[in-house]
């Protein structure tokens, strides 16, 4: 039998490939890992830096002996200790704190607010800079909704959306029976306009005072082929909410969109799609041009390292980088139901951050897992200075309340 024989073009083209696309496990370095939170279960949705490395999130918690939530804002130091915590929201009702923006003197919150027991509306609430409610605006209109989106025109004025006319009190992952709203105010919470989104939410949403442009994001119902499905889209609005363009993104199977970041020549879209071998998520990451066309996207699987088909790969925030990149807070486990072996490592979740250059192509993968503890996963990140990062992260083990915390890792890229 004679010796294979492979080209030194071809062996080069093959270990190439292997770069371009396999996640480099462990690239950054840990600066510190921290995590706490309320006495009740904690989840975390956003945050945002603030100046010396400090930072601001928001979220939801139980309420004790009771099957309601509160809303939560806590602000962190430069070393990941607690400075403040400040719950939103009334005994026995169901409240939530979604988005979060930084303004004069303080933080504005979006999210819902219960206004009886089996009712929320969409809320905004202004708390200054030490964390105490200085007021709160709870939107008039019908049935259920809340505020998913926050963005700063100026120093005067802010942007939102969300959705309204919900017949859940929840805020769920993707509302789809509802209203979705964008809507313009000032900085003290009157309301300059507010317009209807052609679909039933917005999820995140950003501001361009240069170009006098608000452009929205979100995921939404289609029929393609006699076939419902999801698909992820863009809309956006001139400032003062006449629609310039929307577009579509996606195929034939499930695609959602969480959030987005604006560049200097476009968007980048992330969240995930159903992958065409598993069937279940994998990360997906979207980049168009200014107008909204697709110029490329990119997929990512397994980047826990894990081997079984069933693992799901989630994300909910992307953020560009420095260097023209893009990060990506993503969660990689099997889902409860679809464990088949109770003993892997797989079926506890991992909590990652992927770095992609400029054209989506995977540069390292942070992999936080640590099954003989329990789950975390990396539900936002924040740019935490040139090539550093906070992970903001729903855990069952970083810090000491029980039974979950938020988890905080800051990570610096070599």
């Amino acid at each position: 039998m004679s010796d294979a024989y492979v080209s030194p073009m071809l062996l080069i083209c093959l270990v190439m490939m292997l770069f371009w696309y396999s996640p480099v496990f462990g690239a950054p370095e840990v600066a510190w890992i921290s995590g706490w939170g309320t006495a009740q279960e904690d989840h975390v949705f956003e945050g945002v830096s603030l100046q010396g490395k400090e930072f601001c999130v928001v979220g939801k918690c139980g309420e004790p002996h009771s099957s309601q939530t509160d809303g939560f804002v806590m602000k962190g130091d430069v070393t990941g200790k607690q400075e403040w915590q400040t719950l939103l929201g009334e005994r026995g009702c169901h409240d939530e704190a979604r988005c979060i923006v930084e303004v004069r003197n303080g933080f504005l919150i979006g999210g819902t607010a219960g206004v009886g027991r089996n009712s929320s509306k969409a809320c905004l609430w202004k708390l200054s800079s030490a964390g105490e409610i200085e007021w709160k605006k709870v939107l008039d209109h019908t049935k259920n909704g809340a505020i998913r989106g926050l963005d700063v025109v100026d120093d005067e004025s802010l942007v939102a959306t969300g959705y309204i006319q919900s017949d859940e009190n929840v805020i769920p992952f993707i509302s789809d029976e509802s209203v979705g709203i964008v809507l313009k105010l000032n900085v003290t919470g009157e309301i300059e306009w507010q317009k209807e989104l052609p679909f039933s939410q917005g999820s995140k949403i950003l501001a361009s005072q240069k170009q006098g442009t608000i452009t929205i994001c979100g995921t939404a119902w289609r029929d393609s082929l006699n076939s419902e499905h999801q698909d992820a889209f863009l809309v956006q609005f001139s400032s003062q909410g006449k629609k310039l363009f929307q577009h579509f993104y996606g195929g034939a199977a499930m695609d959602q969109c969480f959030d987005f970041d604006t560049l200097s020549d476009g968007f980048v879209l992330a969240g995930h799609t159903v992958g065409r071998e598993s069937e279940n998520w994998d990360v997906w990451l979207v980049r168009t041009d200014s107008e909204g066309k697709m110029l490329w996207q990119q997929t990512y699987d397994q980047l826990s390292g894990g081997t079984s088909k069933k693992i799901f790969d989630e994300c909910y925030g992307v953020q560009q980088t420095s260097d023209g990149g893009f990060v990506l807070a993503c969660g990689s486990g099997i889902e409860p139901d679809n464990v088949a072996d109770e003993e892997s490592s797989d079926t506890i979740w991992a909590a990652c951050l992927l770095k992609t250059d400029g054209l989506g192509l995977p540069c390292w993968t942070y992999v936080f897992h640590q099954p003989e503890s329990g789950h975390n996963a990396c539900e936002w990140v924040i740019p935490f200075g040139d090539k550093e990062y906070l992970m903001l992260l729903d855990s069952d083990h970083l810090g000491d309340a029980e039974p979950s915390n938020v988890g905080f890792i800051h990570i610096h890229d070599k």
